[in-house]
């Protein structure tokens, strides 16, 4: 499936959601770490091979820390959407991805991740994000 099908597909099952990933890649290729972080909730669990962070601000500082939060330290990033499921009771929502973030003068780096969206009083927010 083209990425341009799969981005209408996503929107369509699941505008909510496709809203928030186009706003964090927005937010992160112009070097605005806390804008990225907005979509996490409050709970918020990410995982990582480098371990388990819980809550948007500990997020938030983890990216702040191992990117240095300025445009140049964070590369461009990339989202390519793999499956999208809607999951029972309409109102959480599974994201399988491909992430790729490039640099003008460093290797690029990629990988894979699982985002789970959920609405809570009216907004979505990104609930886990298992990313390796």
């Amino acid at each position: 499936m083209s990425l341009l099908l799969f981005a209408l597909t996503l929107l369509a099952a699941a505008p909510g959601p496709a809203a928030l990933i186009e706003a964090q890649v927005a937010a992160w290729n112009r070097g605005d770490l806390p804008a990225f972080c907005a979509a996490y909730a409050e709970d918020a669990l990410f995982l990582s091979p480098s371990g388990v962070t819980r809550g948007r601000a500990a997020v938030l500082e983890r990216y702040l820390k191992k990117y240095g939060g300025d445009r140049s330290g964070m590369g461009t990033l990339a989202i390519e959407p793999l499956e999208v499921k809607v999951l029972p009771g309409g109102k959480a929502v599974s994201v399988a991805a491909r992430w790729r973030l490039s640099w003008e003068k460093k290797p690029t780096a990629e990988g894979l991740t699982l985002i789970v969206f959920e609405e809570r009083a009216g907004r979505w927010w990104l609930i886990q994000d298992a990313s390796m």
